[in-house]
């Protein structure tokens, strides 16, 4: 007797994609995982696609629908959605596309390839759905980009109870899968994930606003971006067309705009702006340092040496100093740090004959120490002292120093990523090293710190929290998506964007995730955050698309 498609499927899950050696992926991934189910294999196999048309088309049929419209998210989905609309004898499929992670960094930068077709419903499908995550994030990309719904979600098995996904069901969004973890209870003694604890993330806990679109975004620069600056009623901000923003945080109007009109290799505005009094501070790719006045836009002052600054400008208020890192296109001229008068542009002093390639990393300025310090390309931390500029040590590390440091007065500690993965912790008197944290891959952003806990993004994807007196990593949490983004804390909730389009507040003790944030852009800068009358947060987000948005906490 023919064995039916439920029966193939399962030999084929229980024979070929349920797999326990994965203990080099263990070691490399540090995850305690007892096994996978790896159907990356199975999604080119004939009899496997074979089988789940069958199951997927007698769903469909059986749900009501006579004609649909299916999509998937990169890659896993790529070939079942091929492998469908190739193996619909009876046309029920109208149209069909897939969603990438993120948008390409060469060629077409699109999100979605093929188009969409208005009042068509969309089925995505999908080899497994777990948390449902890459769901949700097509999901959130079809309604930004298209205004389109979902109807449903169609994969081969699901590792959880139906209740866990009330997030779909609230939408009228059905949930359809061949089989659950149960099913091969017998077989491979597995059962449904349950949570360990009460604590669900809350995706519905803010309502989330896009305020702006500022202008057509370069996609093909995917490094940490010109961060949102907010200071009273507006939000201060540069972009990729070149304009410097100023916006009404309330109406989300524009209040003034400053055109920098050059720039190169596409780079126009990544610095971050820095506020003092009645002045808004930024540098550009034209090699120019602007000071303008936060009111109107209207140039204070401009000091012109370099070639390109990318480096965000960093203020001694005690002292009227603004500090910036230069990059120059000389043979043996490429990095330099300069200090200027904040009233009146005239350098203090300039120190362009210790660092030997570019510098994009921002300095950072102690009070306590009266230093400068500024990472560079040629791997080094340096210490300056801020009054002269006279080079007091140097620390070399074994990757290029992108962004900026932070300062722990308590410990007397300098502290700053690496791309060589390591965090560093030196001790700011003569630059030894205190302890190296280590990372899979490398650090473009700035750590924050609370108490004696230092939290970081890696370009691993994974969110370090390290304890500066036990030398030990509190806690991690992986994200789908490389992070650039600098966290941001506020009260006991750690902020962090990353690559996946995803916002996280994770509780800064036990680095649970209390809520989501789910955009359809990379999320590449730190946010900002205030509070409302009712002590309610509301936060400011910057997309790498050049896009504003604003999310109010319920």
């Amino acid at each position: 007797m023919a064995k039916s498609s439920q029966e193939i499927l399962h030999n084929i899950i229980v024979e070929k994609v349920y797999n326990e050696t994965i203990s080099e992926y263990n070691e490399v991934a540090d995850r305690d995982v007892k096994w996978v189910m790896d159907f990356k294999w199975q999604v080119v196999n004939k009899v496997f696609l074979e089988n789940y048309a069958i199951e997927f088309f007698e769903t469909i049929k059986k749900a009501g629908y006579t004609r649909i419209q299916i999509g998937g998210l990169e890659s896993t989905a790529i070939p079942i959605v091929w492998a469908l609309v190739l193996l619909d004898t009876e046309n029920i499929i109208c149209n069909s596309f897939y969603i990438r992670k993120s948008k390409k960094k060469s060629s077409l930068p699109n999100l979605i390839e093929w188009e969409i077709l208005k009042d068509i419903p969309i089925i995505l499908v999908d080899d497994i759905i777990n948390s449902g995550s890459s769901f949700k994030k097509s999901q959130t990309i079809l309604q930004e980009k298209y205004c389109m719904e979902i109807s449903g979600v169609f994969t081969a098995l699901r590792f959880r109870d139906m209740p866990y996904y009330v997030n779909f069901h609230e939408k009228s969004i059905q949930v359809w899968s061949i089989f659950e973890l149960h099913d091969f209870g017998e077989t491979l003694g597995l059962k449904n994930i349950q949570e360990k604890d009460k604590n669900i993330i809350q995706e519905d806990k803010y309502t989330i606003y896009k305020t702006n679109i500022l202008c057509k975004a370069n996609p093909y620069i995917v490094v940490p971006k010109s961060a949102p600056l907010l200071n009273g009623k507006n939000i201060y901000i540069g972009i990729d067309d070149g304009n410097f923003l100023c916006i009404d945080k309330e109406t989300s109007t524009i209040v003034w705009s400053f055109k920098v009109l050059f720039g190169s290799d596409g780079k126009r505005i990544l610095s971050s702006a820095a506020i003092y009094k009645d002045y808004v501070f930024f540098w550009a790719y034209d090699g120019i340092f602007y000071c303008l006045d936060k009111h109107t836009g209207k140039i204070k002052w401009t000091y012109i040496d370099a070639d390109w600054i990318g480096s965000s400008p960093c203020i001694n208020h005690q002292q009227w100093i603004v500090y910036i890192g230069l990059e120059f296109g000389l043979w043996r001229k490429k990095g330099g740090i300069v200090a200027l008068n904040i009233k009146t542009g005239k350098f203090i002093w300039k120190n362009y004959d210790t660092m030997w390639e570019c510098t994009h990393a921002s300095p950072a300025y102690n009070h306590k120490h009266s230093i400068v310090v500024c990472g560079n390309n040629d791997h080094c931390m340096r210490a300056y002292n801020a009054k002269d500029g006279t080079l007091l040590w140097q620390y070399q590390t074994n990757g290029e120093i992108k962004y900026g440091a932070i300062f722990d007065d308590t410990r007397d500690l300098v502290i700053f990523g690496s791309m060589d993965g390591g965090l560093y912790a030196l001790n700011m008197s003569d630059g030894s090293l205190y302890h190296r944290f280590n990372a899979r891959y490398g650090f473009y952003n700035n750590p924050v710190q609370s108490w004696a806990v230092i939290y970081a993004g890696s370009l691993d994807k994974v969110i370090y929290a390290y304890d500066l007196d036990t030398l030990e990593t509190v806690w991690k949490y992986e994200t789908s998506g490389r992070i650039f983004a600098t966290p941001m804390i506020e009260a006991e909730s750690l902020f962090i964007g990353s690559n996946d389009g995803r916002l996280y507040e994770l509780d800064t003790i036990s680095g649970r995730v209390n809520a989501v944030i789910q955009l359809s852009e990379r999320i590449v800068n730190t946010v900002q955050i205030e509070r409302n009358i009712e002590n309610k947060r509301i936060i400011y987000i910057a997309t790498h698309a050049c896009e504003l948005y604003k999310a109010r906490e319920l």
